[in-house]
């Protein structure tokens, strides 16, 4: 009887094991509107040094977002030494305060996003999918 009482306590503790195990894989990740904190952090794109977004500490309107490219891509983009302003667009999208270069910076999901920027002459365009480097 003793052996019966244990293994029914065992099953009973890999039920309860298995069922939590089954509501951590059923949260679905965050839904727009993102805010800040959803664009910080480091991105990257297959074999590229991060993409970083930092933000400063203003809330409401006065919130702003800093865009900082990897030197591979400084490069192809003259952009050395620069860090370009974003502001929120929509819920899942963030724009260049100057448009010099016209820069968007789009969520398609919490850890995937899309860049796209646009120079002043034609044919400078970069449109760089991306995802979180954590």
């Amino acid at each position: 009887m003793k052996s019966f009482s244990m293994a029914l306590g065992a099953l009973a503790l890999g039920g309860m094991i298995a069922s939590s195990g089954l509501a951590r894989a059923d949260e679905t990740d965050p839904k727009p509107p993102y805010g800040p904190g959803a664009y910080t952090g480091n991105w990257t794109a297959l074999g590229l040094k991060p993409v970083t977004i930092s933000a400063n500490r203003a809330v409401g309107p006065a919130a702003r977002l800093y865009l900082r490219l990897p030197d591979a891509l400084n490069k192809i983009t003259g952009l050395t030494g620069r860090t370009i302003e974003l502001k929120v667009q929509d819920d899942t999208s963030l724009r260049s305060v100057d448009d010099n270069p016209r820069t968007v910076f789009r969520l398609v999901s919490p850890n995937s996003a899309d860049l796209q920027m646009q120079g002043e002459k034609p044919g400078q365009k970069l449109d760089l999918p991306l995802s979180r480097a954590d």
